[in-house]
């Protein structure tokens, strides 16, 4: 019965440590320098949806952080994801193909306004 009971325990710590890996893999620094000031609730969207296709999409606040970091800084990001994170969903040209709809949708939303000042 004990050792039941350690085999549950150490299975549910398994599956804690792989559901939060890739979000503990964007804010330990496995990431371009150009992204610093992105958080890592933010980075976490972005992986999701490019490398895993998970169906939700980045908030327009992230994606104000990712047109800040600039094109460069996301393609630098997409090529670390894809040389660090195996297996990815669908193809690396699927791969692409949603990192450039990514960053085309967080153009759109435009830039960020400044606050309306107050009289």
């Amino acid at each position: 019965m004990a050792t039941f009971k350690n085999l549950s325990t150490l299975m549910i710590l398994l599956v804690v440590n792989v559901a939060l890996l890739p979000r503990a893999t964007f804010a330990t620094g496995k990431n371009p320098d150009c992204a610093k000031g992105m958080t890592s609730d933010c980075g976490f969207q972005f992986f999701q949806f490019i490398v895993f296709a998970n169906i939700s999409t980045p908030t327009g606040e992230c994606c104000h952080e990712l047109v800040k970091a600039g094109k460069n800084c996301h393609i630098q990001f997409v090529e670390l994801s894809l040389s660090t994170h195996k297996p990815v969903k669908g193809t690396i040209s699927d791969v692409y193909k949603r990192s450039n709809e990514t960053w085309n949708n967080c153009t759109a939303i435009g830039p960020i306004s400044p606050p309306e000042p107050t009289h």
